[in-house]
């Protein structure tokens, strides 16, 4: 049986190029073989997707998705589930609740070779890849006043790295570990959901924050709030910092054009650390799902668009695969789309049937 090694999984993760890298649990209503419920469509697939939250980029995509998949499909119901982050979606999915789901290749490289969050409970079973939704391009941005110009100066300073059960997070303190700087850190992290980050801004309790933008188009739900609440600046990445992120598995530095902030943050430029997110599908869902959801996404992204600006031009197919970890395997179903389209890379491995 084709499957995950996980003996593999950081190396495989680490040879994805910049470009392809691309953060409580709601009613599981999803059944791969069940009926439709209507929530999605009125199929006779109903697929249950986890996703971190509704206002982050893949939990609007999911949700914009959703909505392709329920004109255009007779025969699936697609159905979003909010789980708190791709961590606690990885878990669902061991556990049998969730058909799908959105994740980092990071958090997923993680799980599949026992490293945190997973190190303490591992989780037996993972999914299929599907594809490449986007690449998010995390950066740190500090509150006007804070006194804080470089990431030198973050140190002893209230700093926000992303809500703690979400897979971004763990990638940021890799970054800081690796970076010598965490433990110096820590004990000034605050701990808050994406929903109350605005709040704490406003209320003084946070100096600067973890924030990402999606395919060079927009910022997520909950970071347009805080852009809206908040004087924020632009913070320069020094060469300690960068060489945190270079010996990250699964990103690279990248300096690239500031995007999606509507207010001026100081800078054209900002220093990133980006990483890669894909829908990954079940073992267990079918050729034919699997198939019509690569088709669906391949044929619709536009309309997929007008929920989510920022989702990957699929009719390039390069854009469905950019991300692909080649030790994982693809989803028979979609590998069969990409073959029957001549996008498949012999280098990649199609998983075996499961149903």
């Amino acid at each position: 049986m084709a499957d995950i090694s996980r003996r593999n999984a950081l190396k495989s993760l680490a040879g994805v190029s910049a470009l392809g890298l691309a953060g409580c649990l709601g009613s599981i209503g999803g059944s791969s073989s069940g009926e439709g419920d209507g929530n999605g469509g009125g199929g006779s697939t109903s697929l249950a997707v986890g996703v971190p939250g509704s206002s982050t980029t893949t939990g609007q995509a999911s949700q914009a998705f959703q909505r392709v998949v329920s004109e255009e499909s007779e025969t699936i119901s697609w159905n979003t589930q909010e789980t708190g982050g791709d961590p606690a979606s990885i878990r669902q999915y061991d556990q049998g609740n969730l058909d799908a789901f959105t994740a980092g290749n990071f958090v997923l490289a993680q799980a599949m070779a026992d490293q945190p969050p997973f190190e303490e409970q591992p989780v037996e079973s993972l999914p299929y890849q599907g594809f490449m939704i986007a690449t998010l391009h995390l950066h740190w941005m500090a509150v006007e006043g804070s006194g804080i110009e470089t990431t030198d100066d973050l140190i002893g300073k209230n700093v926000w790295p992303l809500p703690p059960s979400w897979g971004l997070r763990q990638m940021t303190e890799a970054v800081l570990k690796n970076a010598g700087v965490w433990e110096d850190i820590e004990p000034n992290v605050v701990d808050a959901d994406t929903g109350d980050i605005a709040g704490a801004i406003e209320e003084g309790r946070v100096d600067a924050i973890v924030a990402y933008g999606a395919n060079y188009v927009n910022l997520p739900g909950w970071a347009t709030e805080v852009d809206a609440r908040a004087k924020l600046h632009s913070i320069e990445v020094t060469d300690q910092f960068k060489e945190g992120i270079n010996k990250t598995a699964g990103t690279s530095f990248q300096e690239v054009d500031t995007y999606g902030w509507e207010q001026d943050v100081g800078s054209d430029t900002m220093g990133t650390w980006p990483s890669a997110f894909q829908f990954h599908f079940a073992k267990d869902m079918s050729v034919d799902v699997g198939y019509e959801l690569a088709k669906l996404s391949h044929d619709h992204y536009e309309q997929v668009r007008e929920g989510q600006p920022s989702y990957l031009d699929h009719s390039k197919f390069e854009n469905m695969t950019d991300g692909y970890l080649p030790d994982a395997p693809v989803h028979p179903g979609v590998a069969d789309f990409l073959k029957e389209n001549d996008a498949w890379n012999d280098d990649w491995t199609r998983g075996e049937p499961q149903a």
